[in-house]
């Protein structure tokens, strides 16, 4: 048995250098697992002169500088730019700003007014005006004679589309004309909701033989039909209280009184408010509704109202639901 383990022990010992010989180290980044060759030392280029650096600035020291031009050439770059730079900018800065002012000419300054008027449904009356002109919108609104909103019930139609742009809003008492060109006329077909007859309005984009240096023209114009209209007010007095066809009611609630009213004084905190006297009359203009007794009114369509009553040092008015009292300063 002794030997037999001898026996193998002399084997193994001896076929340990033969497995030795046959293993290989791992490999890594930094083992490679062959031999890289050396690498082969610089050499200098054998053919390629050594071209020397110069100075990049020596050919422009070098050469001349260029003569002045003579007097022919002096002569024809004159009348090629006669003017030198500043001279020439401000030459068509003018230029340019006298053009800006050829396209902006009118042939009469516009004054832009805000006006009402009641219009006549009876046959043989006058048609309301509506005076525009080119690049200004009009605008017109519908009313009643209590100042309520009168809603157009169908598109209004337009006599001279080639001269006027007419749009609306659907469901207002709003339209609104544009003029095409300069001194033409046509007229504009409104329809009411409620009211029998349509109402027709005569348009023109400035008169010909007008010679005056300014135009007015309506930027919005208030049409008051003199009935109730489908959303009237709740009128603080009757129907025959409202002085539609009164040019003076109408001068104040434009705000253009006549010359011969005073403004007067008022003291109270009453907002929007304006009281005139012409002779034993007093005239308020006011967004409040009065509790006194008047003797005639007439309302906007912006909700101003105009009342006309005798001489009174104190006036009372419901404003914001509670009764408010406007003192007034007498002559």
């Amino acid at each position: 048995m002794k030997n037999l383990t001898l026996t193998a022990v002399v084997m193994l010992l001896s076929a340990v250098p033969a497995l030795a010989t046959d293993w290989v180290p791992a490999r890594t980044g930094n083992t490679p697992t062959t031999e890289i060759p050396a690498a082969p030392k610089p050499t200098a280029p054998q053919n390629e002169p050594v071209v020397p650096q110069t100075d990049i600035t020596a050919l422009m020291l070098q050469t001349p500088p260029p003569t002045p031009p003579t007097a022919a050439q002096a002569w024809a770059m004159s009348q090629a730019n006669p003017l030198d730079n500043r001279q020439g900018v401000e030459m068509v800065g003018k230029v340019m700003d006298e053009a800006s002012r050829g396209r902006a000419w009118q042939p009469a300054d516009i004054v832009p007014r805000i006006s009402t008027l009641t219009v006549n449904l009876s046959p043989g009356a006058s048609l309301p005006v509506l005076r525009t002109t080119t690049n200004q919108a009009s605008t017109l609104m519908f009313t009643d004679n209590t100042g309520a909103p009168w809603p157009l019930a169908a598109p209004p139609y337009n006599g001279n589309p080639d001269g006027f742009a007419v749009s609306f809003i659907p469901d207002s008492s709003v339209m609104t004309v544009q003029a095409k060109r300069q001194y033409d006329r046509g007229n504009v077909t409104a329809y009411l909701k409620g009211l029998a007859v349509p109402v027709i309005i005569d348009v023109n984009s400035g008169e010909a033989g007008n010679d005056t240096g300014a135009r007015v023209i309506d930027s919005r114009l208030d049409l008051r039909i003199p009935q109730r209209g489908p959303q009237a007010k709740k009128m603080p007095a009757g129907q025959s209280k409202i002085g539609l066809n009164n040019p003076t009611l109408q001068a104040f609630l434009d705000g253009v009184p006549p010359k011969e009213a005073r403004r007067l004084k008022t003291q109270g905190t009453l907002p929007d408010t304006q009281v005139w006297q012409m002779g034993d009359d007093l005239y308020i203009r006011s967004r409040n509704e009065i509790r006194d007794e008047f003797e005639l009114t007439q309302a906007s369509g912006d909700g101003t109202w105009l009342y006309k009553l005798p001489l009174t040092p104190e006036v009372a008015f419901s404003h914001a639901g509670k009764t408010v009292y406007l003192t007034i300063s007498l002559e």
